[in-house]
């Protein structure tokens, strides 16, 4: 490991990747490195990477790099009085990880209109009490506080089952006072095939669906959202959506 003076925006990164436990090179750009050049971004990340405050790991050699946190960074973290793991391996289902990751970054490339975003494996550390685990709990400022339940879909899983996990929120649950539940897919056919059984179940509660692509290139009060539940939906903005 080297010796590195860190930067302000090292130790964002740093953190960023403890909570996100992992995230590509073109996340990490998007959120700290703003018209910065790919090799110079590949080259401030494989600098905390020989210090030991990161770690990396690539699938293959094709593959996009991923960053998880590393020994000096769960250090550095922890006498900040941070509770941080390191990262070791990516699990089986990175892909899904990644993709939860591309949400929460489209929505934090502008942090003042987000008041939090904690993913599924954060949720456990903060109390979560219910059965039932979405992918994310997101609170928005619209510019009043709005909060809502998402889930990412890549199409791994059968429409009913998927389905079958939105109903679970129809109720509600304790203590959580969301106002819709946001469904993000990877494809706009994946989109429609979800909407077709969500008019089916005959939903009252607001289901709003996107596709990534969109939201990761226009951003989270973009004109994107359709209520999945009316057959011929308008798209609006979540602001619109809600209220």
């Amino acid at each position: 490991m080297v010796s590195v003076r860190l930067s302000e925006r090292d130790i964002r990164v740093v953190l960023k990747c403890a909570v996100s436990k992992w995230l590509t090179t073109g996340q990490l750009a998007r959120l700290y490195f703003p018209q910065v050049t790919p090799d110079a971004v590949r080259k401030s990340l494989r600098r905390l990477v020989e210090a030991g405050y990161l770690v990396a790991h690539r699938e293959h050699q094709m593959a996009e790099a991923l960053h998880g946190l590393g020994p000096k960074g769960k250090s550095m973290l922890e006498a900040k009085g941070l509770v941080a793991e390191v990262s070791r391996k990516p699990p089986r289902q990175i892909e899904h990880l990644v993709g939860i990751n591309d949400v929460r970054v489209a929505m934090e490339v502008k942090p003042a209109e987000v008041a939090y975003f904690f993913a599924s494996w954060e949720l456990q550390g903060l109390g979560w009490v219910h059965p039932v685990i979405p992918d994310a709990v997101v609170g928005l400022r619209l510019p009043e506080r709005r909060t809502f339940l998402l889930e990412y879909d890549r199409g791994t899983e059968t429409s009913p089952t998927l389905v079958m996990k939105l109903r679970s929120y129809e109720g509600g649950l304790s203590g959580i006072p969301f106002r819709a539940l946001l469904l993000v897919t990877d494809t706009a056919s994946r989109l429609e095939t979800l909407a077709r059984h969500v008019r089916k179940e005959g939903f009252l509660r607001r289901v709003l669906g996107c596709v990534l692509a969109d939201l990761s290139a226009e951003g989270i009060h973009a004109v994107l959202f359709r209520d999945l539940r009316l057959v011929h939906p308008e798209r609006t903005t979540l602001r619109e959506s809600v209220g």
